[in-house]
């Protein structure tokens, strides 16, 4: 008897069952040393099987991480609707990011900190896919511009170019801190933390509030 064909639903969750186990072996290995018949191995399937979902690698590394960006605005969508005011809105999506970084460290890595492909490697990925995962990484972005200019008063009296590089200092020092942890990068200072403990979170969040709430009220 023929194999009863897989139902879309059945499709989908294979995909994204692929794309979780992708996304932790690119992170940990890297895009170019990701190999198909290891996944596939590390999956219980064919690599001819991965094939069938993910034409490349190249493409399966666009989903993935468009996956990323999917995985985080739904999370958003459900957990950011409590906010009393802007401020608060803005403290619970930095807290929404760092718990994301810790629960999905694979699709965390891809999001933010993306391997550079070559042009020709650029080449077998479809322009539309491309286009797709461009989109949300802008919309992320501005979503984070609108956070911080509606929790800062100030930011609203500055240039739009001192906003978005304020608004780079409020990311990239969040960024820093998720890093600091999962590398381990410095265990003196972290004293047996595996994560990053939620005082410490707050405490970072509080400062960089204050840090660049006072950086925007500076007359430039």
């Amino acid at each position: 008897m023929p194999k009863k064909p897989f139902t879309p639903e059945e499709v989908a969750a294979q995909r994204q069952r692929i794309m979780d186990s992708a996304s932790q072996v690119m992170a940990d290995v890297g895009f170019h040393h990701l190999s198909m018949r290891k996944l596939a191995s590390q999956l219980g399937m064919t690599a001819s099987n991965i094939y069938n979902y993910f034409p490349n690698k190249e493409v399966l590394f666009i989903q993935t991480r468009l996956r990323g960006f999917e995985m985080f605005f739904a999370e958003m969508n459900e957990q950011m609707g409590s906010a009393v005011n802007a401020e608060q809105a803005l403290q619970q999506f930095a807290r929404l990011l760092i718990g994301f970084a810790q629960q999905d460290p694979g699709y965390y890595q891809l999001m933010f900190q993306p391997p550079r492909l070559n042009i020709k490697e650029t080449e077998q990925v479809d322009q539309e896919l491309e286009m797709q995962l461009a989109r949300l990484v802008e919309e992320w972005q501005r979503h984070l511009m609108t956070l911080i200019i509606d929790a800062i008063p100030a930011m609203s009296d500055q240039a739009d170019n001192r906003q978005k590089q304020l608004a780079l200092f409020f990311t990239a020092s969040i960024h820093g801190l998720v890093d600091t942890y999962h590398y381990r990068t410095l265990s003196i200072l972290m004293d047996a933390v595996d994560l990053i403990p939620e005082d410490v979170v707050d405490c970072h969040i509080q400062w960089l509030l204050n840090a660049v709430t006072q950086q925007a009220e500076q007359v430039v």
